[in-house]
């Protein structure tokens, strides 16, 4: 084809702007009152009764300032307050003559011994599992141990009183169930079975074999 082809010119869309609006209100951060003091963690409060018997007795056997004969755990934790007194430097642990691990208090040293290189930090491994604390409850005397059992301060009243039995339907027959176990195979177990009757019931079984013996007869 020779000579211009009628073309539509497209129309350019209207390019409309955002409106800027000044905001009415400021906004201001939330003031915080940071005067409260924080909460206590159990392992401040853990370091600070260790504290305060280390103060008291000068010098002590590390495994009576840490055992608790009634749990380990708890004896784990004693062990978590005592490393932090120690890296606090707040302290100390000398093996004496006779092969004992002694811990006394001491007084933090400056932050300027500290950055100076005065005074260094010294880690150790310190093995403990549920054997050692089998031996060390041997080898600690029944009341010799100094921190206290934290279950008898801290739990309730309430948790302490004696469970209250179950009741059970007694008088009901016991009949053996049959159930297929993965573990042991097929198993036995009884269960009671509480039956119960009721007038309607009765009515029920008794209309159910007249029923069958008028249908034999109607055969």
């Amino acid at each position: 084809m020779v000579g211009p082809m009628d073309t539509e010119l497209k129309q350019r869309k209207a390019v409309v702007g955002r409106r800027r609006t000044r905001p009415t209100g400021s906004v201001q951060p939330e003031e915080v009152n940071d005067s409260g003091a924080k909460e206590r963690t159990d392992t401040d409060k853990n370091m600070a009764t260790m504290f305060s018997i280390l103060k008291n007795k000068r010098s002590v056997k590390l495994e009576n300032l840490v055992l608790n004969r009634n749990s380990f755990a708890q004896t784990v934790e004693n062990l978590f307050a005592l490393s932090f007194l120690v890296k606090d430097g707040r302290a100390e642990i000398k093996v004496n003559e006779n092969g004992w691990h002694l811990v006394s208090p001491r007084n933090a040293p400056d932050a300027g011994k500290v950055v100076s290189g005065e005074v260094a930090y010294r880690h150790f491994v310190f093995r403990f599992d549920f054997k050692d604390w089998k031996l060390m409850i041997s080898a600690v005397e029944v009341g010799e141990e100094l921190m206290p059992n934290r279950n008898q301060i801290n739990m309730p009243s309430d948790s302490l009183a004696d469970p209250i039995p179950v009741e059970t339907q007694a008088g009901g027959p016991t009949t053996p169930i049959r159930k297929f176990s993965r573990n042991r195979g097929l198993v036995l177990q009884e269960k009671t079975v509480v039956e119960d009757s009721t007038p309607e019931n009765d009515n029920i079984q008794v209309r159910i074999p007249a029923f069958r013996k008028g249908k034999r007869k109607m055969r």
